[in-house]
This record gives structure tokens, C-alpha cells and sequence, in this order.
């Protein structure tokens, strides 16, 4: 009896230390497999398995971006590099949309692109990598990106990525309120691998405003842009496809008269965009009507109020909407655009013969123009109601490459204040767009409509998860689940142990 019972003890002793073999054997066959799987699915699927959960997807590129990576040829290769070293931590920097928007690019870019960072302060040497010439100032740009294609870069700046609150921006605080990093590192790219199609001159000096958002809107349709400073040597260049007059709020001089009046009468292409403002009431801009006068145009020193409630903006009879005229209809989706504080434009007459001239935005019928003085009042005898007024023309020449301008009384359509406020997806910004591409007709103008995205706030959402809850689906995928599996291993051996 005594051997028998010391048998059975002997075989539960076994059956009991084959359970802890195996037992432990699970449990680090479990931890290996879990290690495996996470290295694999990393290193193999990680990129594939990344999900961007922001409310506006900020971290993906559109398909617009992708169909253009997957146009370009297959030994492509665009390299962008940023110039400083990879923050650790992007949330609440300056680089929060865009180091992961970036890999993003790399994702989709099937090895055509490649982006980088290298410490320019650590590693002066990329500084000459990238511009042998220094013809771009890096060293000023250490906290830009250089994206490279062939011997030809462009450098984006962080500020350049963004859309900013006027009203905060005019008090040096930079408040944002669009996502433009897609829009301006594809068309950046776009430019280096098709070349600009043509080039416009903004002319600048005239007591005007900075030209940010116009020339990203120039270079988003592949025209280069470049500035033509007011000087007392002022000389059109002769490879200039597009000139342009953007916000003056003093008028031009004899010598840029003369010049103009050339360019004009050579078959040049103009676009003019004034408005009526406290800095500029008192200018008549006589001699640029004199240049515009070459084209069947005169700008009035007169401000538009609408006195239909219908077009009215919050009640303001100056800050009212215009509707498009014509052909010009086709030019944006909506019959209805926005002008604010605009003068109005008119055909002149007699006029020039082989000039043709075309409303483009109209007001209602119910339309006046006063004139006032610097604070505001009215000029005495000024005063023209119950009309429809001109708030944009277009004049036409005859020929096969015919001179072209597009004359607005308002500078709605080309502004930093209006296009920072409503962004570069406005119906605004979609329709000079369409007169961009009208003046620059005889050129390939191709254009990536690329939309401005909205900065996301983070807050948990029913449709979209974000950012946080993306790491949170990482933790419980990759931490938690792991934890509970391997504790449930342990609890099984534990009571298998006492059996």
C-alpha cells in the first residue's frame, strides 16, 4: 500500500512538473512571438498600418498629390532635407502638420522621395550640398526645409506652411488659422520636376502690402514669381509673361508710366487690383488711368456702397457681394464673390478701337459711389445713386497674342488680409485664378488644387478619432493586449500549479 501511494505521488510530481514546463514554455513562446510579430509588423507593415485619425487629416496627402507622385517617373528622386535637427516631440511646435505629413510623402512616394534632417549648425557641409552657390542663404534659413531636385531647390520656412489671422499678424502675433503644408510642399515639388511655365513681376514700392498668399497662389499654377521694385531706373524685364499691380496705395511715376505704356503696347499682360482706404483716399491715381486708359479702362476715386439688402454682408453697404458677369461665369462655381470697400471701374469713352472691354463683377442696381476724404465723410457733389457699378473689367486687343489686363476695384481677390482670413480654397482666390490663367493663356498653366486644410483641435470625435486616440488604439494593441495575454498565462499556471 505504501509503494502504491508513493507511485501515485511520484506520477503527480511529473504530471506536475510537465504542466510547469509547459506552462513556462508557453509563456515565453507567447513573449516571443508577441516580440517577433511587433518587430515585423514595424519594420514590414508599419508604414501600412499607420492610420492618420486627425479631424481633417492633416497627416495624409490628398489624392491629388498622389496622382501627381505616381505621374513622375520611377528613377525620380526628390530629396528634402530639413536643416536642423528631428524634434522628439512636435505637439504645440511649429513642425506639429508637418513632420508627419512629410512621412507621408516617403509613404506614398514609392522611393521617389526621401526626407532627412541634418543639424546645419552640427553639419555646416550640407549647407554646400545643397546650394554650392549660395544662392538661397541657407545659413539665414536653419530652421527651413530645402527640398532638391536635380541641381534646382526651393526652400520652404515653416511660416510659409500656414495661414495666419490678419488682425493678430498685423501685431506681430502669428495666429493660425489654415493648414497649407500639403498645398505648398507639392506645388514646390510640382515646380522643381515641370519647371515654371511662364513668369509674372509683382511691382512693389508703392505704399503696398507684402504679396505672401499671391505668390504662393503664382507658383501653386507653376509661374515664377519675382518682385520688380519702384526705382527711378524702372525697367520691365523682357521675359516678364504677367505684370502685376497689386494694393498700391500711391500711383505710379512718369518713368513706370513710360515703361508700363511699352509693355502695354507690346502685347503685355496686366492685372491691376486697388481699393478705397483710409491710406488712399485722397489719390486719383491719375497717371496709372493714363496707362489703363491705353486699354478702354478709367479706376474712379469713388467707394461703392450697395444699398440692396440682398448684397449686403452684415448689414455693411461696403462690404457686399458682386456678382459675375458673362463669359466670366465660368470662371468659379458660385455667381457670387466678395469685394470690400472697392472703387468702381468703368470703360472710357471715346475709347481706344481695337481695344475691347468687359464687365466682369457687377453690383446690383441698387448701387451708389460717393467720394470721401481721409476720415471718412463725404465729399460734397460726389454722390451717384441707384446704379450698377463695375467692380472688375476686362479689356482685350486683336491679334493672335493680343494685349490683356484684368482691372479690379478691389483687392479682395489678391491680399494677404483677405486671402489669410478666408484661405486659398475661397471662391475669391478660385476665380483670379481663372484670370491668372486667362492672361497667361498662350503659356501651359497647370495647376494642382491642392485645399487648404483646417487646423484640428484635437477634441475627441464620433466620425474622426484623433491624434491621442491614435496612440491610444498603439497602447491597447501593442502594450495592453500583450500584458493581459501574458497574464492570463501566468494565472493558468498559477492555478494549474495547485491542482
Amino acid at each position: 500500500m505504501s509503494n502504491k501511494v508513493q507511485t501515485e505521488n511520484k506520477n503527480t510530481d511529473n504530471r506536475s512538473d510537465k504542466i510547469k514546463l509547459y506552462s513556462i514554455g508557453a509563456v515565453v513562446l507567447l513573449i516571443g512571438i508577441l516580440i517577433v510579430v511587433n518587430v515585423l509588423f514595424e519594420k514590414i507593415l508599419g508604414k501600412a498600418l499607420t492610420f492618420d485619425f486627425s479631424d481633417s487629416l492633416s497627416n495624409s496627402i490628398s489624392q491629388d498629390s498622389i496622382d501627381y507622385i505616381d505621374s513622375l517617373p520611377a528613377d525620380t528622386k526628390i530629396r528634402i532635407v530639413g536643416l536642423f535637427e528631428k524634434p522628439t516631440d512636435v505637439s504645440g511646435t511649429r513642425y506639429q502638420y508637418i513632420i508627419p505629413l512629410l512621412d507621408d510623402y516617403v509613404k506614398c512616394g514609392k522611393g521617389k522621395i526621401s526626407v532627412e534632417y541634418v543639424d546645419a549648425k552640427t553639419h555646416p557641409n550640407i549647407i554646400n550640398e545643397l546650394d554650392p552657390t549660395n544662392s538661397y542663404d541657407l545659413t539665414n534659413n536653419l530652421d527651413s526645409y530645402v527640398i532638391k531636385y536635380n541641381d534646382n531647390i526651393k526652400v520652404v520656412s515653416p511660416y510659409d506652411c500656414y495661414s495666419y489671422d490678419p488682425d493678430y499678424l498685423s501685431q506681430g502675433y502669428y495666429y493660425v488659422i489654415g493648414n497649407n503644408t500639403e498645398y505648398t510642399f507639392t506645388n514646390s515639388m510640382f515646380i522643381l520636376t515641370q519647371g515654371y511655365s511662364c513668369k509674372a513681376y509683382v511691382i512693389t514700392g508703392l505704399n503696398d502690402d507684402s504679396n505672401t498668399y499671391l505668390k504662393n497662389i503664382l507658383e501653386g499654377m507653376a509661374i515664377e514669381y519675382n518682385e520688380l521694385a519702384v526705382a527711378e531706373n524702372f525697367v520691365i524685364p523682357e521675359d516678364c509673361d504677367l505684370l502685376i499691380l497689386n494694393g498700391p496705395d500711391n500711383d505710379i511715376s512718369d518713368k513706370m508710366l513710360v515703361a508700363m505704356t511699352q509693355y502695354i503696347n507690346n502685347n503685355g499682360k496686366l492685372l491691376v487690383s486697388v481699393n478705397y482706404n483710409i491710406n488712399n483716399t485722397g489719390e486719383k491715381f491719375d497717371r496709372l488711368n493714363t496707362l489703363l486708359n491705353e486699354m478702354n479702362i478709367n479706376i474712379d476715386a469713388a467707394l461703392i456702397s450697395d444699398n440692396d439688402p440682398w448684397h449686403q454682408l452684415g448689414g455693411y453697404t461696403t462690404d457686399t457681394s458682386v456678382n459675375t458677369v458673362g463669359a466670366f461665369v465660368d470662371y468659379v462655381s458660385t455667381g457670387a464673390l466678395h469685394s470690400t470697400f472697392a472703387r468702381s471701374v468703368r470703360e472710357i469713352d471715346p475709347h481706344v478701337s481695337n481695344i475691347a472691354v468687359y464687365p466682369v463683377l457687377v453690383t446690383s442696381d441698387n448701387a451708389a459711389t460717393v467720394g470721401v476724404d481721409k476720415n471718412g465723410n463725404e465729399i460734397a457733389g460726389t454722390y451717384v445713386p441707384e446704379q450698377q457699378f463695375n467692380v472688375c473689367m476686362y479689356a482685350e486687343g486683336d491679334g493672335d497674342d493680343p494685349a490683356k489686363a484684368f482691372v479690379f476695384g478691389t483687392t479682395n481677390f489678391t491680399s494677404d488680409d483677405y486671402i489669410s482670413s478666408y484661405g486659398l480654397n475661397d471662391s475669391n482666390v478660385t476665380f483670379v485664378k481663372s484670370c491668372i490663367r486667362e492672361l497667361a493663356s498662350t503659356k501651359i498653366v497647370s495647376v494642382l488644387n491642392i485645399a487648404t486644410k483646417d487646423v484640428d483641435n484635437f477634441a475627441l470625435s464620433t466620425e474622426k478619432a484623433t491624434a491621442s486616440a491614435a496612440t491610444a488604439i498603439l497602447v491597447v494593441f501593442m502594450i495592453a493586449i500583450p500584458i493581459i495575454l501574458v497574464a492570463a498565462a501566468i494565472i493558468v499556471y498559477t492555478k494549474r500549479k495547485n491542482l
